[in-house]
């Protein structure tokens, strides 16, 4: 029941995530307007690639290798030292970088600066530990903790345009101070080790290894806001990042069962259990199906009247861009459970970086070809292919090793079936119903009993036999 008990702790943060910014974006989006959120996502962007070289896909990484030894607190806590320090000193010559970039760079300098706490709080990130050994407990309490001081702090500090350094200084901040809170809870866990003991050169070359596809992705995540920022305009990037974010909040309850079962997985491959593997490679692909479908067609049906109302005036193209976009819910779902759950703990590098690398390459052509012609639809409609061309890509490299067919189209059609049922009854009662917050929680709410009953109705197994997917 450990996978379960895990899951439970990361849905209610995953969760959290998207209250959170349901509470958040209507205001900030008020205040800040396109014009401030686009800055932010505009300077957030660039500060991502610093932050990626600073991590070096480290924490991955980490967390990988914390999972191989999980029993043996020895091993345990010459993994971390290795990992720790090969962090701190990735992470400071991330910063000597950045600073030399800000001697050639004068545009948005002070708003770079305060996304620059974000490398500071990368250096003292141990959460990647606590995962490797599934104990998210710790780490999600310490998020949660954070994303609430975070919220009291935004409605508290924020009330103008000019108030968007405040903004960015809470967001990095925060962060910052929550990966301070994690540190204590490591007494008990590890003790120091004999630097003569100590072996950072073999850690080199397989987090070079994990970095250069997570630099890949990376690209393709935010290179859409930076070439949109210099093709187009801020204000597209604003835009484009309202749709993106709201899409991705609904992606986030899909995804937390790959970061529970990565380090359950890696455990069993380090045991050679490969039945097991298929177990639980199997399982967790008919619940990101349960969940992704009515995801993907519930924010097509809702987004008409809920962006106006949640985001206000002068976003109105978001509905459609959401519309638009959404469908990467079920392509990027399946795409992180192949990378997380089956690539990285089978240490199958070359499939991980070609689909990574197909996915950059793709996307900062499609960039090139769509953005001048469409703007900001040019983004989503790159972003779509790109993750169409990285999944393809996937599920060539392991047709050999996994059963492919059975994994993806298991009940698939059950919950396609009861998620086009729910998409009707939320259409035919959107008519009827006024545009107010109100009237959208109802469909909601509406939407989710439809989709329940009708998966009854069709017999899934994911509800008649719910306890075989948490074993």
């Amino acid at each position: 029941m450990k996978v379960l008990k895990n899951f439970f702790y990361n849905m209610t943060y995953q969760v959290l995530l998207i209250i959170l910014p349901l509470v958040t974006m209507p205001y900030v989006s008020r205040v800040l307007g396109p014009d401030g959120l686009g800055k932010y996502s505009y300077t957030n962007s660039i500060m991502s690639y610093f932050v990626l070289l600073g991590s070096l896909g480290i924490s991955l990484y980490g967390s990988r290798q914390v999972a191989y030894v999980q029993d043996s607190k020895e091993n345990r806590s010459k993994v971390f030292w290795d990992v720790a320090i090969l962090k701190i000193v990735t992470t400071v010559i991330s910063i000597l970088l950045l600073a030399f970039f800000l001697t050639i760079y004068n545009e948005y300098t002070s708003l770079i600066i305060a996304q620059s706490l974000t490398l500071v709080a990368n250096m003292f990130d141990v959460s990647w530990y606590f995962i490797g050994i599934e104990d998210f407990k710790k780490t999600i309490t310490r998020n949660v903790a954070v994303k609430i001081i975070s919220l009291a702090l935004i409605f508290s500090l924020v009330h103008t345009k000019s108030d968007l350094t405040i903004y960015i200084l809470i967001i990095t901040g925060s962060t910052l101070i929550g990966n301070f809170i994690l540190i204590p809870f490591l007494k008990g866990q590890i003790y120091f080790v004999d630097v003569n003991k100590l072996h950072f050169s073999k850690h080199v070359m397989p987090i070079l290894l994990l970095f250069i596809p997570q630099l890949a992705t990376q690209i393709y995540l935010v290179v859409n806001k930076t070439m949109l920022g210099q093709m187009d305009s801020i204000k597209s990037v604003g835009f484009f990042s309202s749709s993106d974010t709201l899409v991705r909040l609904a992606l986030t309850i899909v995804s937390s069962i790959s970061a529970v079962l990565m380090p359950r997985i890696a455990n069993l491959l380090a045991k050679g259990d490969k039945k097991g593997v298929n177990h639980y490679m199997d399982k967790s692909f008919q619940f990101i199906n349960f969940l992704s479908f009515p995801l993907v067609l519930g924010l097509i049906a809702i987004s008409s009247k809920f962006v106006p109302l949640f985001l206000g005036k002068g976003f109105g193209v978001v509905s459609n861009l959401i519309i638009l976009e959404s469908p990467i819910i079920i392509l990027i779902s399946w795409s992180i459970a192949i990378t997380n759950q089956y690539l990285i703990p089978s240490g199958l590098n070359k499939e991980y970086i070609g689909s990574t690398f197909a996915g950059a390459i793709s996307n900062i052509i499609l960039n090139l070809l769509f953005i001048r012609n469409y703007g900001v639809y040019g983004a989503i409609i790159s972003t779509l292919i790109s993750e169409l061309i990285v999944l393809a890509y996937l599920l060539f490299g392991i047709k050999n090793k996994l059963n492919v067919k059975k994994m993806l189209f298991s009940n698939i059609h059950k919950y396609l079936f009861s998620s086009l049922v729910m998409f009707l009854i939320i259409i035919l009662v959107d008519i009827w119903l006024p545009k107010t917050i109100c009237a959208v929680i109802l469909e909601i709410t509406l939407g989710i009993i439809v989709y329940i009953i009708a998966l009854f109705f069709v017999k899934a197994d994911i509800l008649l036999k719910w306890e075989v997917f948490f074993d």
